[in-house]
């Protein structure tokens, strides 16, 4: 007798607070209306509230943070057998929801691909690897089975280990993006699998950038929302350049409070995402004042000579 085969979804989430924030609750929520069971994977700490989850199918799974997205994917990944699932999800929490995804799924039922995301990308970051750059984002992937039968050979052409292992922030990032970001999907494209993208990232390009290949979740935020695009990348939110004292802070609030789903008290998501952002300014004030002092002791040092 056939075993009937189920859907799951992977959530990636990093966080150094002792709690899970409003919106991976909200995420985490709406994906278990869609899938059969949605594990949360999140860094290893003691976490100074429970964590609810209101819905039966949703459990949480604490590992060590290693090889960012992929790791944590990875070490899910590991703990499971494959051959149950005819759909799995690889989702992590760099983006907001601010509405529901009843479209995006309605959308993937239509499509023919092998795997899918939310939105693709053709930015190629001057470390790639790649001669085609055009990938699905993987901030929000779903394999369906052909691609499933696929990930054994994809971890197999990595050397994950050295990944894993790989203390260094700024050649991590870049080998994650290279290898994972882009090469997830050039190797299942090479292995004649379909690639679909509920968003085309090209037409918006075309549309409003004169088909500039650059990461149009940035760039155009506010027109993906506009049109319907229910997520907000979390770095548009707690970017804190100088560039921004020109710029409406306003903005990225007006488009929550217009386009959010009022259901889901989007004031209260705001105010979370507001002092999420003023930590993120405090740590990088200190982290400038670090530097600029260790630089100018440095320079007291080669003039002077003082002990390290």
């Amino acid at each position: 007798m056939e075993i009937e085969q189920k859907s799951l979804c992977v959530f990636i989430h990093y966080c150094k607070d002792l709690q899970i924030p409003r919106y991976v609750s909200i995420y985490v929520n709406e994906l278990s209306n869609y899938f059969d069971q949605v594990i949360l994977v999140t860094n290893k700490r003691k976490l100074e509230k429970d964590i609810i989850t209101p819905k039966t199918n949703s459990s949480t799974v604490f590992v060590k943070n290693e090889g960012y997205d992929l790791g944590m994917f990875y070490k899910v990944y590991q703990t499971i057998d494959s051959k149950q699932y005819r759909q799995i999800a690889c989702i992590n929490d760099s983006n907001i929801l601010i509405n529901e995804l009843q479209q995006v799924f309605e959308w993937s039922k239509t499509s023919p691909s092998d795997f899918w995301g939310i939105i693709d990308s053709y930015e190629k970051p001057w470390f790639s690897t790649h001669e085609d750059n055009y990938h699905i984002q993987s901030h929000f992937i779903v394999f369906n089975r052909r691609a499933i039968e696929q990930l054994p050979s994809f971890f197999d052409s990595l050397n994950i280990q050295q990944i894993l292992e790989e203390s260094d922030p700024v050649k991590l990032r870049q080998t994650v993006i290279d290898k994972w970001e882009i090469g997830l999907t050039r190797f299942m494209i090479k292995k004649g699998l379909l690639a679909g993208s509920y968003i085309d990232s090209h037409k918006y390009s075309l549309q409003f950038l004169s088909g500039k290949k650059t990461n149009v979740g940035h760039k155009l935020y506010a027109e993906l929302i506009q049109s319907g695009y229910p997520l907000i990348k979390k770095k548009v939110i707690m970017k804190s350049s100088w560039k921004d004292s020109f710029r409406s802070s306003l903005k990225w609030m007006k488009l929550i409070r217009q386009y959010g789903n009022q259901k889901w008290e989007i004031d209260g998501l705001i105010e979370e995402l507001v002092r999420i952002k003023e930590g993120f300014k405090n740590q990088a004030v200190k982290k400038c004042k670090k530097k600029i002092l260790d630089h100018y002791y440095s320079l007291l040092n080669k003039k002077h000579n003082l002990p390290k």
